[in-house]
């Protein structure tokens, strides 16, 4: 089953055209990690799969629907569909860690509260901070506060997760934590679109791999393919520089 297809798109930010005419699907429950080098467009194509940047061109549909904002309650819903995980973590640091994720489902959905209790509480200790439920953020670690964004993303139940070079502000020992709860989503078949810089997680967790330089998909393949044995010479370049 289809859960993403984009189809021809085209992002500008005035004269500069960032991509032209891409295009990629992602099947239910696949892993798919994108990979290149700075300013290649990677995190504006991913801003793109849930109109946090509106394309130029081309059209997005999300599990059959096509996202189209004209259509305001529509559009509101397939978003829903979609988490999203930041470099920065953007937690409100006047709320607690089960305040944080509770606010989505309780403002956006108006679900109920003991519901959304109940949950939020089950996915902190889900991504190990049993211990942090009544933590404000000024008390927590980088890598924590990055486990409370993925929480928060969780609950409100999406179908898909996108991550936009998540572990990237963090200090080099704290990374693990967070790949590890994002190597967990997979596992139990979360479908993810991953910008990152980390090889060792697109070698491991991804289905698929793609490689974008100067707003184009160079090259895509499985990580076993991408990793030991690239078609593309730029592939082969860059990846000779970082591994």
């Amino acid at each position: 089953m289809l859960m993403i297809e984009a189809k021809n798109l085209t992002k500008k930010f005035g004269k500069l055209t960032v991509f032209e005419d891409l295009s990629i699907n992602v099947n239910k429950g696949e892993v798919l990690v994108i990979i290149g080098p700075s300013g290649s467009g990677k995190s504006t194509f991913l801003r793109c799969l849930n109109h946090l940047e509106i394309p130029d061109g081309g059209s997005v549909v999300i599990e059959g629907e096509t996202l189209d904002s004209k259509d305001g309650k529509k559009y509101r819903k397939v978003i829903e569909k979609m988490g999203m995980v930041f470099q920065g973590f953007n937690l409100f640091p006047h709320m607690t860690v089960l305040q944080n994720v509770m606010e989505a489902p309780l403002t956006v959905k108006k679900e109920k509260r003991e519901i959304v209790k109940e949950r939020a509480e089950k996915i902190i200790d889900k991504v190990g901070l049993s211990e942090k439920h009544q933590s404000y953020p000024s008390k927590l670690s980088g890598g924590q506060k990055q486990r409370v964004a993925i929480a928060r993303s969780l609950c409100m139940q999406p179908d898909i997760m996108l991550f936009d070079e998540p572990t990237s502000a963090l200090d080099p020992e704290l990374v693990g934590e967070v790949l590890s709860v994002m190597k967990s989503l997979a596992e139990e078949g979360m479908t993810m679109v991953v910008v990152t810089h980390e090889m060792g997680f697109a070698r491991e967790v991804a289905d698929r791999v793609i490689f974008m330089d100067g707003g184009k998909i160079v090259e895509e393949a499985p990580p076993e393919e991408i990793f030991s044995n690239p078609k593309e010479a730029r592939t082969k370049e860059f990846l000779d520089k970082i591994l």
